[in-house]
Formats: structure tokens, C-alpha cells, sequence
């Protein structure tokens, strides 16, 4: 499932990385010798990034759909008119197919 971390997020997992790294240096190599509180604030980043990343992958689909469908109904207008509304009915249809194309540039990044 894809991912969306904060700032602050990365740099506290880097943080409680570099403190669970230390904590297994420390200990006996055959046993589990990280903290349970470092474990459980990872965890529970972790799901928050993922629950967030779920939710912006929602939106996106959300919007890309709109778009798509403002894009169609600006090519319907475009082919039923003429002279100056067809100009700009195809001005209106490039920008929607436009949105659309970045919205899917974006939606790949979660992939």
C-alpha cells in the first residue's frame, strides 16, 4: 500500500533507526535486543503514513475521474459547435486532458 510521510515523520524514523541500530550493536547478537517502545513508534508511523498515503491515492482518483469526465463533455461541446465556442471549447478540452495527465504523473509515484 502506498505511503505518504511527513517531514518530521522521516526524521524521527531516521532517529528511532539510529537508536534501534545502536541497541542491537549493544546487545547479544542471537537476541532480540530492541526496545518495544522504539518498535511500537514505528509501527505506529508506519500505519499513519500508510493510511494517509491510501487517503491521498482516494483523492487522486477522485479528481483524475473529474477530470477525465470535464475533458469528454469539453470534446462533446467542442465537436457540436462551431467558429469561436469550438475554439474554445478545445482550449477548455486540452486543459482538462492536461489535468488529467498530471494527476496520473502523480498517481504513479504511489505505485
Amino acid at each position: 500500500m502506498p505511503s505518504s510521510y511527513t517531514g518530521s515523520e522521516k526524521r524521527r524514523l531516521a532517529w528511532l533507526t539510529l537508536k534501534a541500530a545502536k541497541q542491537s550493536m549493544a546487545g547479544d547478537p542471537n537476541v532480540d535486543t530492541i526496545d518495544d517502545r522504539v518498535k511500537r513508534e514505528v509501527e505506529r508511523i508506519e500505519q499513519r503514513a500508510e493510511d494517509r498515503g491510501a487517503r491521498e491515492v482516494n483523492a487522486l482518483e477522485r479528481r483524475l475521474n473529474e477530470a477525465r469526465n470535464a475533458a469528454a463533455s469539453a470534446k462533446a461541446t467542442m465537436r457540436t459547435s462551431s467558429g469561436k465556442d469550438r475554439a474554445a471549447a478545445r482550449t477548455q478540452m486540452n486543459d482538462h486532458e492536461a489535468a488529467a495527465r498530471r494527476i496520473e504523473r502523480e498517481l504513479r509515484r504511489y505505485q
